[in-house]
């Protein structure tokens, strides 16, 4: 099939005899077609067909084993990864985009475990068609109206769509052509999916009034993802003009503002997209804008909201992210070297508190005192987090108590008033267990 474009990767592009071009394989018409032609190019020895069982449907299982078969008729390497949900799936919202992410997520971590740096999958024009109908419909951006992209790199692996240009039907003709064996998804035709309904209803109606429009369609979202690159080429070079070490400055950010406020949402979105966070809903954007417009005069105003599993914070005219998590640890003594100088707690101070049960982890009660400097006086743990410019939800930490009187603070140190250089001694070290979002 001449019409057929084959993957755009060539064999130069190959580190070696052991390099492989990994193909997104979900067994249906598409992938098949896509690994078949892919190892025609390129030669089933450098090719690798990756399965993804999502456990949505009962007879998933059976696919894998469908897959297995058809790359062992292939003559081509193939390995099946099955996702695990942390709750009952019925009690997710949005099961195809969390299913979604969750497959490109699989398929990265499957491509480096077998150092892939090519990954392709068989989305074509009709897949794209229906993407930018869909995102029409949400009242996207300009992000979501430009489609899929032929080529994207994620994470160092190449994501390639090498058929967004080929109709459905050219790869239909194709599988027929070669009698290649393929599996039909049944939950394609379940129409309490958009996609789905624009597929089997409004598609069909569209195509009679105008038969190009896939093609019309796909050469849209080709414009628009040129002019979304414009965008991002200005949101970097404002960036350079607003970009503080720890975030965005925001009186900077406020003067592009009221100089020109799509700028400023533009190069705000783009700051989010740079750290790989979803893009905010308008609505969003704009409860921000106005609590930022509400505190822009503060000097020490604290505002903070959750986007995306991450928290964005305005503190002295900083706008910065930081993951919303729990870190979870343990204190544990290490035995100090004995002519190293290192402050630790005396080992005979240590055994005794320890009998007596008076070394506790306890929360802070907001008064206590440190001394962390060999030459200077006790302060406030406050005082000490201001002088070290921690930000006020950092200041919430694990602190180490003896009896009455502050042992250790993570991020701080030991009090050196309970502690002593010389002899044996124990360094009270915080370990982080895990971290959970």
């Amino acid at each position: 099939m001449e019409s057929l474009k084959t993957p755009p990767i060539h064999s130069q592009h190959l580190a070696g005899q052991t390099a492989r071009i990994a193909v997104a394989f979900s067994g249906g018409l598409d992938s098949t077609v896509l690994l078949h032609s892919t190892i025609a190019a390129h030669g089933s020895e450098h090719v690798i067909a990756l399965h993804i069982h999502h456990g949505l449907l009962d007879v998933a299982d059976a696919w894998v084993e469908h897959c297995a078969r058809i790359a062992e008729e292939f003559d081509v390497a193939f390995d099946a990864h099955v996702v695990q949900w942390p709750i009952d799936k019925k009690y997710l919202n949005n099961i195809e985009e969390r299913a979604r992410s969750a497959r490109y997520q699989a398929l990265f971590r499957m491509c480096n475990k077998h150092g892939a740096s090519h990954l392709l999958t068989a989305h074509h024009q009709d897949d794209q068609a229906e993407t930018v109908l869909l995102q029409l419909l949400r009242g996207s951006g300009l992000p979501g109206l430009a489609g899929m992209p032929a080529l994207r790199e994620d994470l160092h692996i190449r994501l390639w769509r090498p058929f967004l240009d080929l109709t459905r039907s050219e790869l239909v003709a194709y599988a027929h052509a070669y009698h290649l064996e393929w599996i039909d998804d049944p939950s394609n035709e379940d129409e309490q999916y958009t996609r789905n309904w624009l597929r089997k209803q409004l598609l069909p109606q569209i195509e009679k009034a105008q038969p190009q429009f896939r093609r019309n369609l796909s050469r849209s979202a080709r414009h628009l993802a040129q002019a979304q690159h414009l965008l991002n080429v200005l949101a970097d070079l404002d960036l350079a003009t607003i970009k503080h070490i720890e975030g965005l400055n925001m009186r900077s950010l406020m003067a592009l503002r009221q100089q020109d406020s799509a700028r400023a949402t533009n190069v705000l979105r783009h700051w989010l997209g740079q750290a790989g966070l979803s893009m905010p809903s308008e609505e969003r954007l704009n409860a921000w804008w106005r609590d930022i417009e509400n505190v822009r005069h503060a000097t020490d105003h604290q505002i903070s909201w959750l986007h995306d599993g991450y928290e964005l914070k305005v503190w002295r005219q900083v706008l910065s992210m930081h993951p919303a998590n729990t870190i979870q640890g343990y204190w544990f003594f290490e035995e100090a070297q004995l002519d190293n100088g290192e402050y630790g707690l005396a080992t005979n101070i240590y055994e005794q508190a320890m009998r007596s049960g008076t070394i506790q982890e306890r929360p802070r009660v907001g008064s206590e005192k440190i001394r962390i400097h060999e030459k200077r006086p006790r302060k406030t743990l406050k005082n000490i987090f201001q002088e070290h410019g921690i930000a006020p939800w950092q200041r919430d930490v694990p602190v180490l108590w003896l009896g009455q009187s502050v042992l250790a603070v993570v991020g701080i140190g030991i009090n050196l008033d309970l502690a002593t250089q010389t002899g044996p001694r124990l360094i009270p070290i915080w370990k982080v267990e895990q971290i959970e979002g």
